[in-house]
C-alpha cells in the first residue's frame, strides 16, 4: 500500500529568514506560509551593515521574484512541491499588538484554527518565541539546517595507546597509515600521540597522504608550548601546505597567543608571506559603551586589546629593548594590519597570512564570504571559543565556525584542533570550567 505524503503548513518567523534567506526550499513537499509582518521587519532590517542585512535583502528578493509568478497571497507553488504563501488577513496579535513576535504568533493560530486536520508548526530561531508558542498549544521548532552537535564536533587530534608505532614513528620520522588497526579512520591533518601502556606519551604525528608524519618540537617566535594540542595547532599553523587552520579552545587556552606567535615567525622571521593581517568580529561582551571618536583605528582600538596584549608580551619578550619601536614600525610599513571586517568584501588577499580571532561570533554566510577572500600564496587561521558568543543570531550549533570545521574535516587543505587545557591562570581556568 502507498501511504501519501501528509502535507504540513509551516509559519516561518523572521529570524528564520535572516539566518538563512533560501529557508523556504528546506521545507519539501510541504506548504509554507510568510506572515506579513515578516515582511515589515525585513524591510526594517535590510540595511543593517552586517550579514543580517545582506540576508533580510536577499529573502526580499526571493519573495518579489515568487510573486511574479502568480498570486503570492493565496500560494504560489515552487520547486520539489513547496507552496508558499504570504499571509495578508487581519489575524490580530496574541501579546503587546507593538510586538511583531505577537502578531507572527497570531497569525500561526489562525492558520491552526482554519486547518484542524492539517500539522501547523511554527519555526522560529527565536528560543523565546518558540516557548511562547507552545504555550498557546502551537507546535514549534527550531530551524535546525546545518545544526552541528557539539558532542560530535571534530577536535582534530586524538591518543593511540601502540607502543609499537610510536618507537616506529620517533626513530623512522614515517610510518604507513595502513599498518595500524586504530587509525583507519584518521583525517588528513589529523594530528595523533602514541603512548605507551601507562599512557605516557612517545611520539606526535600528523596524517599527510596515507602516512603519519613526526612531529618535531616546535619554539614559534621564540614561545614555549606548554601542551600537545599546542605543538599540534602550531605544527598545522606553520605548514605553508595547509591554506586553512581552525584553533578551538575554552578562555585562557592560548589560541590568540599562539596563533599570533606562529604567524609572526611565519611572516616576519621566515618571511613566507608578504603581511600578516588580522580580522576581530565587532561584537561586545556587555553592554555597547556607544560612538567612538576618531579615526578608523581610534575606533578598531577597543576590540584589539587582546591582540595588542599578546604582541606587547611577544615583541618584549623576544626583542627586549625598543621592541615598541618595533612593533611600530610593522604596522606603519603595512607588514601587520588590524583591519576591520566589515570591509573586507570585494577583497582579495594575495601573499598574506591572515588571521581571523573570534570566529564563533560569526554566521555560515560571513564565514563563506572571509574565506572566499583568501587569494593566491595567503593562509588563514580561524581562532574562536564556541563556548562565548555574543551574536543573539547564532549559537554552539550553528555558528558559521562549527559548521565550517565540520564542513571542511578531512580535506588536504584543512586542520584542525581543539585546545583543551587553560594556561593564563589556575583561576581563568577554573572559571572557564565552573561558570
Amino acid at each position: 500500500m502507498i501511504v501519501k505524503h501528509q502535507r504540513k503548513i509551516f509559519v516561518l518567523d523572521t529570524s528564520v529568514l535572516i539566518y538563512d534567506a533560501n529557508a523556504y526550499k528546506s521545507f519539501i513537499n510541504n506548504d509554507v506560509v510568510v506572515p506579513i509582518t515578516v515582511l515589515d521587519e525585513l524591510d526594517k532590517l535590510k540595511k543593517s551593515p552586517n550579514g543580517v542585512g545582506k540576508n533580510a535583502r536577499m529573502a526580499i528578493r526571493n519573495l518579489d521574484a515568487i510573486s511574479e509568478k502568480g498570486k503570492i497571497h493565496e500560494g504560489i507553488e515552487i520547486e520539489d512541491g513547496i507552496v508558499i504563501k504570504v499571509d495578508t488577513s487581519g489575524y490580530g496579535s496574541i501579546g503587546d499588538p507593538k510586538y511583531g513576535d505577537s502578531k507572527i504568533l497570531a497569525c500561526a493560530a489562525k492558520i491552526k484554527e482554519d486547518n484542524p486536520q492539517v500539522c501547523v508548526i511554527l519555526v522560529s530561531k527565536d528560543i523565546n518565541l518558540r516557548v511562547r508558542a507552545r504555550a498557546f498549544e502551537l507546535d514549534a521548532e527550531d530551524y535546525e539546517k546545518d545544526k552541528i552537535e557539539t558532542d560530535d564536533l571534530y577536535i582534530g587530534h586524538r591518543m593511540i595507546e601502540n607502543n609499537r608505532a610510536g618507537i616506529d614513528l620517533f626513530s623512522k620520522e614515517s610510518i604507513d597509515i595502513s599498518s595500524i588497526k586504530e587509525l583507519v579512520d584518521l583525517q588528513q591533518n589529523e594530528c595523533v600521540l602514541f603512548t605507551d601502556d601507562f599512557g605516557k606519551g612517545i611520539a606526535p604525528g600528523k596524517r599527510v597522504g596515507n602516512e603519519i608524519k613526526f612531529i618535531r618540537d616546535r619554539y614559534p617566535w621564540n614561545l614555549k608550548l606548554r601542551n600537545k594540542e599546542q605543538l599540534f595547532a602550531a605544527d598545522l599553523i606553520l605548514d605553508t601546505n595547509i591554506p586553512l587552520v581552525s584553533i578551538v579552545g575554552k578562555a585562557g587556552s592560548g589560541k590568540t597567543l599562539l596563533t599570533l606567535a606562529c604567524a609572526l615567525d611565519l611572516v616576519l622571521e621566515q618571511k613566507k608571506y608578504d603581511s600578516l593581517i588580522i580580522y576581530r568580529p565587532m561584537f561586545a561582551v556587555s553592554s555597547e559603551i556607544g560612538f567612538i571618536p576618531g579615526t578608523v583605528d581610534d575606533k578598531l582600538a577597543p576590540w584589539y586589546g587582546p591582540v595588542d596584549d599578546a604582541f606587547a608580551f611577544l615583541f618584549s619578550d623576544k626583542r627586549k629593548n625598543g621592541w615598541k619601536t618595533q612593533l611600530h614600525q610593522y604596522v606603519d610599513s603595512g607588514i601587520i594590519q588590524k583591519e576591520a571586517l566589515t570591509y573586507i568584501r570585494g577583497r582579495s588577499l594575495n601573499n598574506s597570512l591572515i588571521v581571523l580571532d573570534e570566529a564563533q561570533n560569526l554566521t555560515k554566510e560571513e564565514i563563506k564570504t572571509i574565506l572566499t577572500r583568501v587569494g593566491v600564496n595567503s593562509k588563514i587561521i580561524v581562532n574562536g571559543d564556541i563556548e562565548q558568543i555574543d551574536n543573539p543570531v547564532v549559537d554552539q550549533t550553528n555558528c558559521g565556525l562549527s559548521i565550517m570545521i565540520d564542513t571542511f574535516k578531512g580535506s588536504e587543505l584543512f586542520g584542525h584542533i581543539n585546545l583543551v587545557k587553560g594556561e593564563r591562570s589556575a583561576l581563568a581556568t577554573l572559571s572557564s570550567n565552573l561558570l
